[in-house]
């Protein structure tokens, strides 16, 4: 019984360690439904939207979007709340 139990144990052990490091989509508040879009949206365009977003906060201001001209013309017409920033749903409805 008892070797049965350390079996399982030890398992269950490696199972979590090779957990470690997983970072699910999406990060901080509202991270479930980022992450839901992170999910359903084509992965260059997430991989696009990451390497804009230079300082990581989640948005694309537009100092940010400079970078990418078709982006910079449009940047007022997709931010729909008008905060300066485009959240990944306002990039990824610009797509």
């Amino acid at each position: 019984m008892h070797k049965k139990t350390g079996c399982l144990i030890t398992a269950s052990l490696l199972v979590l360690a090779g957990c470690q490091g997983y970072a699910p989509p999406g990060d901080g508040e509202g991270s479930f439904e980022r992450g839901k879009l992170e999910m359903s949206a084509p992965p260059e365009q997430i991989a696009h939207f990451n390497e804009l977003d230079t300082d990581g906060n989640g948005t694309i201001d537009p100092s940010e979007a400079r970078t990418d001209t078709d982006l910079l013309s449009t940047f007022g017409t997709l931010d729909k709340d008008s905060d300066r920033q485009l959240s990944l749903e306002e990039y990824l409805d610009g797509q």
